[in-house]
């Protein structure tokens, strides 16, 4: 099993503790994450997608470049962005 199928797995648990509806998928492979995320994204007709940032500079590694500004950018929803 891999890293994230666990941690999607525990996300997924706690999601039907409470009664929200979820949906995962891994995406093994892609050239271009953030392109892999958008374009899922609207292929399965998202409502909001969750990206999180991580590092040492935290919220500034998002306004100078990364993932997640890339799918804030790029996705057809709204993108709700967790430190």
């Amino acid at each position: 099993m891999t890293r994230a199928k666990k941690w999607t797995d525990k996300i997924e648990k706690k999601a039907k503790k409470r009664r929200l509806v979820s949906r995962k998928e891994i995406i093994e492979e892609a050239t271009s994450i953030v392109g892999a995320i958008t374009e899922f994204a609207e292929d399965k007709s998202v409502d909001l997608i969750v990206v999180g940032t991580r590092g040492k500079t935290g919220f500034n590694r998002l306004l100078l470049g990364s993932v997640a500004q890339g799918v804030v950018v790029y996705a057809h929803c709204p993108v709700l962005v967790v430190k």
